[in-house]
This record gives structure tokens, C-alpha cells and sequence, in this order.
């Protein structure tokens, strides 16, 4: 598995394309504050008519004083807010691993890779690879935004971020990120990740040629968009049980479980409940995957679909 590690993260920061992608995503956040200083700070739309002011609605005054005077803007702000991210994060990864099988599968690479090493562990390598990539995009861009703030900050005012961040509803205590809650987005962005990217493995196992690239990535988004419309919907319904669901549903609950224990929906019961389901479901995809790469291996002809995978993965050696 380390070989298959190593050999698919350097192939992965070799890559032009990558390497493109990455410059532009850098170029833009250095970018940011200051351009968006010239329209939001001093001299643009923050001068009119001085500090924004922030109306709410509520039906009665119960309903205001128990939710808070913003409560829904800042539950949708960081639903939609971390959703994004985990949808961002989960279809690049999905893209680089299904390219990086079906390239290895047309051009018989694989059959080498696998006199060796097991087909289960030889996509868990992969999988690792492109974690660890996309881990490296994140905290440079997160220290490209961050730079951008510090450098902008010495020559002009950037309150303006803290006023945009107050429209919506997300105060500075909510942003204060400690132990337990960087914890809880970390375990669930990996959790995630591995959910997400094994579903997109298993389609792109059943890919022969570069031409079904596109066809297997579409499903391993399309199951990543479900998760995240469902997620950004259902939010604003509440509810206890819809919660609980929305919590426990594994493709689900990547989108919404954080946000709902930040929001303080549910406790570290639920949470440890969530990430076990996920944890399971990742194991079970695991074992499948092994088993129906090594039955589709030498197999050639049209795309099999991923409803078709999971079918022969059930029939087990039938």
C-alpha cells in the first residue's frame, strides 16, 4: 500500500493540469481581501449610509427570543458554508481516483501493480493519496486567504470580512475554533472523503477505456450532490426527528451531523453514532471494492454501472 501511496501522490503533484489548477486557486484567494476591499471596504458600498443594519422576521415574540434574532441566517450560513467545502473537497477527490483507475486499467499498469499488492489495499493507497493531496490544497489556500487578510490588513481597513460575516448571521464566537470542534471536522471530513471516493472507486472499476471517464465520474458526483442538496434542504425544517435521520443517514449526515452538533441539535452520543455508521459503511465498501476489482480486472467492453458493481459484489462468487 505505501508504494501504491507514494507512487500516486507524486504522479498526483507532477501533474500539469494539478499543478495549473493549483496556481489559479492560490492566485485567487491572495487576491480576495484586497479586491473585495476596494467594493466592501472604505470608499465602496460599506460608506453608504453607514453600518448595515440586520432586520429579522419572526412570527412571535416567543419564537424570536428562543431562536435568537438571527438564529436561521446563521444556521443556513453554516449549513451551506461547510457543505460546500465537504461537496468541493469530495467531487475534485472523486475525479483524480477515477482517472487515476481507469488510466491505470487501460494501460495495464494495474496488472503489474497487482503481482504484488491487493486490489483492496492498492485503492485504499490511492484513496490515501489523493486525502493527503487535497489536505495540502486546503491549508495553503487556507494560508493564501489568510496572508491575502494580514498583508491587505497593513495598508487599509478589513473589518468590512467581520460586517459581511455579521449580515449573515455568524458572529466571532461561533468562528473560534477549539479542540473538540476541530475534532469533529476533521473525523467528518475524512469520514467523508472516504465515503464518497470509494463509491466513485467502484464506478470507475468498471471502466475498460478513457472513454467512460466522464460517465464514472458523473455517478460518484451525482451521489455527492444528493448528499449535499438533501442536506442544505432539510435544514431549515428542524425538527427532532428529521434531525435524528438527517444525523444517522451515512450519505447524509457528512453534510449535515457537524453542523448540527455546532449548532447544539444534538450531542456527542448522536455524533459518535454517526461516525460509526459512516465507519461501517467505508469498511464494507472496502471489502467489496477488493473483490469486484479482481473480478473486473481483465474485463473489456462497455462501462458497467454501479448499480450493476453493487449487484455482483452481492452475488458474492456466483
Amino acid at each position: 500500500m505505501s508504494k501504491v501511496f507514494k507512487f500516486t501522490l507524486t504522479q498526483l503533484f507532477k501533474n500539469k493540469s494539478n499543478r495549473i489548477v493549483f496556481g489559479i486557486l492560490f492566485a485567487v484567494l491572495i487576491l480576495a481581501v484586497p479586491v473585495a476591499s476596494i467594493f466592501l471596504g472604505d470608499g465602496g458600498a460599506a460608506d453608504v449610509g453607514g453600518p448595515a443594519e440586520i432586520y429579522t422576521y419572526a412570527d412571535t415574540l416567543e419564537s424570536y427570543l428562543e431562536n435568537g434574532p438571527d438564529d436561521f441566517d446563521t444556521r443556513y450560513a453554516v449549513q451551506y458554508g461547510y457543505s460546500i467545502l465537504i461537496m468541493m473537497i469530495c467531487v475534485f477527490s472523486a475525479t483524480y481516483i477515477v482517472r487515476a483507475i481507469v488510466e491505470e486499467k487501460s494501460s495495464k499498469l494495474v496488472e503489474t501493480l497487482l503481482v504484488s499488492i491487493k486490489s483492496e489495499a492498492m485503492i485504499f493507497g490511492k484513496l490515501l493519496a489523493v486525502m493527503v493531496f487535497m489536505l495540502g490544497m486546503i491549508i495553503a489556500a487556507a494560508a493564501a486567504f489568510a496572508l491575502s487578510y494580514v498583508v491587505t490588513g497593513l495598508f487599509t481597513d478589513v473589518s468590512f470580512i467581520g460586517d459581511v460575516l455579521a449580515g449573515l448571521g455568524i458572529s466571532r464566537g461561533l468562528l473560534t475554533i477549539g479542540p473538540e470542534l476541530t475534532l469533529i471536522i476533521l473525523v467528518s471530513m475524512v469520514l467523508a472523503f472516504l465515503l464518497f471516493s470509494q463509491i466513485s472507486a467502484l464506478s470507475g472499476a468498471g471502466c475498460s477505456t478513457m472513454e467512460d471517464l466522464e460517465s464514472a465520474n458523473m455517478t460518484g458526483t451525482m451521489v455527492i450532490l444528493a448528499g449535499y442538496l438533501i442536506s442544505t434542504i432539510t435544514m431549515p425544517i428542524g425538527g427532532k426527528a428529521l434531525t435524528i435521520a438527517m444525523t444517522l443517514c451515512p450519505f447524509v449526515s457528512s453534510f449535515s451531523a457537524p453542523v448540527y452538533f455546532v449548532m447544539g441539535d444534538i450531542g456527542w452520543g448522536l455524533m459518535l453514532g454517526s461516525w460509526a455508521i459512516q465507519l461501517t459503511l467505508v469498511v464494507l465498501l472496502y471489502k467489496v471494492s477488493g473483490k469486484v476489482y479482481d473480478r473486473l480486472i481483465m474485463y473489456t467492453g462497455r462501462r458497467i454501472k454501479l448499480r450493476e458493481i453493487l449487484a455482483m459484489a452481492g452475488k458474492g462468487e456466483k
